[in-house]
């Protein structure tokens, strides 16, 4: 059975649902024009919003739903706990206060928009400054429930430091800064989601080199050492990697929470297994399903209006995280 979710289910769900991406929208397009947009036949408009924006964000779906189920994963792996992600954490707020910071900082230089390098720098710096705090915290508290307070500190920093920045921010980089933490998939300029993919796929590369490594750290530190694992080295790789990962989606679609701490579970759950030999692509097809489902909701297929995509992953998100808990505290 694990071998038909992994080789059968989850890669027809993906599927589906990338169909779905282009085929619906707050555009209607009737079935005869959306078969011509592929053949280079019928209206010009109907090609450009399947072809231009359609098309790139079912990618930016992707990829973001991908990379921050991967930092889920690699990040659970790393504490060997499941109540661990990048929202959860905190990672997500530190990467939102890193591209707030660049904004406030840069106004005097670059008047218009931030270029992408300084805001993925950003982005990147602030993630992985707050997951070296977790761990810190992690290894002189190594409870489950300093994770959950590293995050909520985290967030109430973050969130403190960010109402003193807004307050001094000009009303056009305030709106759009609120425009980016509700979350957005479309309208990605072609080099930001080039980087994203760049460093989405270098981070399950890396994963996937690491299979037997990271199936070794899961059953202890002794056992892990005694097999040859280089912990030192391999938990730096993990923070880099993650930080990398989560600042760079974070930087291009807003937050969007606790995605990375929902899809890992989700594929032990239909799996059965913490081998990472089946998590990893089954996280690439779940984050990457979860997320084209989140946007083809937000998008209210035939209605003029979108709904913020941080909500909608929040709304089911949340819930979840509450079940876990409880999960856990039945299992102890």
């Amino acid at each position: 059975m694990r071998q038909k979710i992994l080789y059968i289910f989850l890669p027809a769900a993906f599927l589906v649902l990338a169909w779905a991406e282009l085929r619906f929208g707050s555009v209607w397009i009737p079935w005869n024009r959306f078969r011509e947009a592929f053949t280079g036949e019928g209206s010009e408009v109907y090609r450009m919003i399947i072809w231009d924006y359609r098309f790139p964000k079912m990618w930016t779906a992707i990829l973001a739903g991908a990379g921050l189920s991967l930092a889920g994963l690699l990040l659970q792996t790393l504490f060997r706990n499941p109540i661990v992600g990048p929202y959860v954490l905190g990672i997500s707020s530190g990467a939102g206060l890193g591209i707030a910071l660049a904004m406030a900082g840069a106004l005097a230089v670059f008047m218009t928009r931030l270029p992408v390098s300084l805001t993925f720098a950003a982005a990147v710096a602030g993630s992985t400054a707050v997951l070296a705090l977790d761990i810190w915290l992690y290894r002189r508290i190594p409870r489950p429930e300093s994770l959950l307070v590293a995050g909520i500190m985290a967030g109430a920093f973050a969130g403190a430091v960010l109402g003193i920045l807004l307050i001094y921010m000009p009303a056009a980089r305030l709106q759009k800064y609120f425009f980016w933490t509700a979350g957005n998939l479309g309208n990605v300029p072609p080099l930001e989601l080039a980087v994203m993919a760049s460093a989405v796929l270098t981070a399950f590369g890396w994963s996937a080199g690491r299979i037997k490594y990271l199936n070794q750290m899961l059953l202890g530190d002794e056992y892990a050492e005694a097999s040859g694992v280089h912990l030192h080295r391999l938990r730096l790789e993990i923070i880099i990697l993650t930080g990398m990962v989560t600042g760079i989606v974070t930087a291009v679609t807003g937050p969007l929470a606790f995605t990375g701490l929902m899809v890992p579970h989700l594929a032990r759950l239909l799996l059965r297994t913490w081998q990472h030999q089946y998590l990893l692509p089954a996280v690439f097809l779940l984050g990457a399903s979860f997320m084209m489902a989140v946007d083809l909701v937000s998008q209210l297929p035939g209605a003029p209006g979108t709904l913020p995509v941080n909500s909608i992953t929040a709304l089911v998100g949340a819930p979840w995280v509450v079940w876990l808990l409880l999960k856990n505290n039945r299992e102890v």
